[in-house]
């Protein structure tokens, strides 16, 4: 994935984020935040990993082209087969990380201490404020200092009080946004039963090739990306897609992903392999 670095600088990434990414700034008692080029998993290509996980597990950005939505954060595993919006915003990450932290040391500790002043973390004691009070009990993230504001949708409670574009979580389903949507943020698929105006790409049974190539010759991008972002593919012939989008737009950030991504999928042992 040799493009990572020109990503993160386009996408405006903190440096203290990029720098943890790179390994540049060591993680203490967490073993869940590695590079994320030590190896290649299948993914769609609207998620640039940040860190590799435990197995095959992405943190990472979610980004869109060809249609107006926000970045945001995601964490994919291939063994759930969907993506989770845990973060909206840099601190919310940390914020998390310096909790996992927290319980893991039962306080925060010289360690802790020296790794928020490395990323400039200030609210380390809010963070410990919140441990005792609740520990690490996911339900109750809605409080924790920088997420009480613009929720992740994972923690959000109501529907009604989030804020932000994604589609899904585990307990909520946001209906508006299903046009703009790619299964893989589709949490549950009984969600989108009995929904008259179901786009073509998350329905069962279609091919995603075939939709794909109708769309592109639309000039429907937009339409295009999602069913390109959506399970049903082969890894060969997401590639193929990639390129076709790539002849269809000047944008570089586009460019960047696409080319990095088609990098680690010719690099990887799943050439085979599909999403």
């Amino acid at each position: 994935m040799k493009h990572l670095q020109e990503i993160y600088t386009a996408l405006n990434l903190k440096n203290s984020l990029i720098e943890l990414s790179n390994g540049n700034i060591s993680i203490p008692y967490l073993d869940t935040y590695n590079k994320p080029d030590k190896y290649w998993y299948p993914h769609p290509p609207v998620l640039i990993p940040l860190f590799l996980g435990h197995g095959a597990f992405y943190y990472g950005v979610l980004k869109h082209f060809f249609i107006e939505r926000d970045k945001t954060f995601v964490e994919y595993s291939l063994e759930w087969g969907y993506m989770l919006e845990f973060a909206r915003n840099t601190d919310q990450i940390y914020s998390q990380m310096v909790l996992d932290m927290d319980m893991v040391s039962e306080g925060l500790d010289d360690k802790i201490l020296a790794f928020c002043k490395e990323i400039g973390f200030d609210d380390s004691s809010d963070v410990d404020s919140f441990a005792d009070d609740y520990g690490n009990i996911i339900d109750d993230y809605d409080k924790l200092i920088n997420l009480v504001n613009d929720t992740p949708l994972t923690y959000v409670k109501n529907l009604s009080d989030y804020t932000g574009d994604y589609p899904s979580s585990e307990k909520l389903f946001n209906l508006d946004r299903i046009q703009d949507s790619c299964s893989f943020e589709i949490v549950d698929q009984s969600f989108t039963q009995n929904i008259s105006n179901l786009p073509e790409w998350l329905k069962k049974g279609v091919s995603q090739k075939v939709l794909f190539d109708k769309y592109v010759a639309n000039k429907d991008l937009k339409s295009a990306w999602l069913t390109l972002n959506s399970t049903g593919w082969k890894l060969t012939e997401a590639a193929k897609g990639l390129e076709v989008l790539k002849s269809l737009t000047d944008d570089n950030l586009f460019h960047l992903v696409a080319d990095n991504w088609i990098d680690g999928f010719e690099n990887s042992e799943f050439t085979a392999g599909s999403y």
